[in-house]
């Protein structure tokens, strides 16, 4: 009964107050809105810039081999690093901090043709495990290479979604014999079409892959253009890295410190370093949004300051008859915290319209797709109860600690 009462008498003050009650409800809801839309805004570039991030492959270390930079047992630096497929291999075998390895030979310019269409493309050859630390998953119906393909040399092509279209548009691609340089060979898969913003030799939906067997066979035993590799635990690529340099240090004869030797592109530490910018980023959001949040709270405590003012009568006569403190702050704090959900309830509203109509609007894929997530609300839902009792605990005080007989006298 109570608390009823208290609410009967927030509308009447809200009533009597239409002008302040309305900026500080829009105040509030505008705030609200800020907080929502940045936070679910800054959660959809992260999730499509991650998954963008790994279209290249998730937690992979690129190598490449380059030239000694200091002298080394003798051996006057300048000295260039060239290593085979069978030597990167034996290394995946031998180095215990590697989980996954493939070498990766690679030819630009290629002439990939099936009837009067003819593209040029890069060709590379791989490993089988090249299809898991490079997110190469075909579309159903295909497959990668296998070992089958890598004992008996086969022949066969996984072709990357781009090539498939500019080779077949709309037919089926699997089974067909496409020439390589006049050379046949029988499409085993196509790429399944992925985000992808990093690269190292062009876009894998213009890229074809070959086992590195049939590579070498065709082209020569080339040296590997660079490998791949997964450290082994996941995430620990900076020992795997320090043990490369001493595997191959040992077998080419040079400093394990020369960084010039060989060259690496670490994509789990990136990774790492991007997920703490995009941290700190949503941090940014949220914050400019409770920013905007807070300017509403000062609206909603003047309200309040302005309705102890004009109580302080009714609040010397409750307390001369025996009201307690508590009771007195209760019902102030009471009146801003529903100010303060009412305005957030209407930002949440307009903020989940926004959303939806983002969600069904055509928008650029980097952009990703915004969601009213759990975290979202929570992180909304503690910065309006802090701006609620806040805006309501100052006025909430003074009332308390008002004199009765002078309260009485105003």
């Amino acid at each position: 009964m109570y608390v009823w009462e208290l609410i009967l008498q927030f509308f009447h003050d809200m009533r009597r107050r239409k002008l302040r009650t309305t900026l500080a409800l829009f105040g509030i809801a505008w705030g609200t809105i800020s907080v929502v839309l940045l936070l679910a805004l800054g959660n959809a570039f992260h999730a499509t810039s991650s998954k963008a991030f790994h279209g290249m492959g998730e937690s992979i270390v690129i190598v490449w081999t380059g030239r000694t930079t200091k002298p080394f047992e003798g051996m006057q630096p300048g000295r260039n690093i060239n290593m085979k497929s069978s030597d990167v291999l034996a290394m995946g075998a031998a180095v215990p901090e590697i989980d996954l390895c493939s070498p990766e030979l690679t030819y630009g310019g290629r002439t990939l043709s099936f009837d009067d269409h003819r593209v040029k493309a890069t060709v590379a050859g791989a490993v089988p495990a090249y299809e898991i630390m490079r997110n190469m998953i075909p579309e159903p119906g295909g497959r990668f290479i296998d070992r089958l393909d890598i004992e008996n040399r086969r022949r066969v092509i996984f072709i990357g979604n781009e090539l498939k279209q500019k080779l077949f548009g709309e037919d089926e691609a699997v089974g067909q014999t496409i020439l390589v340089d006049s050379r046949p060979f029988t499409v085993i898969g196509t790429l399944k079409k992925k985000v992808q913003n990093s690269n190292y030799s062009g876009p894998d939906s213009d890229r074809a892959v070959i086992p590195y067997t049939t590579f070498i066979s065709i082209w020569g035993n080339w040296n590997v253009s660079n490998f791949l590799v997964t450290p082994n635990p996941p995430q620990a690529s900076a020992p795997m890295i320090k043990a490369i340099y001493r595997y191959l240090g040992q077998k080419y004869r040079f400093d394990p410190d020369d960084e010039g030797a060989l060259g690496t592109w670490d994509t789990v530490e990136m990774e790492s370093f991007t997920d703490w910018f995009f941290w700190g980023l949503k941090a940014l959001f949220g914050l400019g949004g409770a920013l905007t949040l807070g300017a509403g709270g000062i609206g909603v405590a003047n309200i309040m300051f302005l309705i102890v003012r004009e109580r302080t009568r009714e609040i010397g006569v409750r307390m001369a008859v025996g009201a307690r403190d508590g009771h007195i702050m209760g019902q102030v704090l009471l009146e801003a915290l529903m100010i303060v959900g009412i305005g957030g309830l209407l930002g949440f509203s307009f903020s989940a319209l926004v959303i939806f109509l983002i969600q069904v609007a055509p928008m650029p894929d980097w952009l990703g797709k915004p969601e009213l997530s759990m975290s979202v609300n929570l992180v909304t839902v503690g910065i309006l109860s802090l701006v609620g009792l806040t805006a309501g605990i100052f006025p909430a005080r003074r009332a308390s600690q008002l004199d009765p007989v002078r309260a009485l006298e105003f």
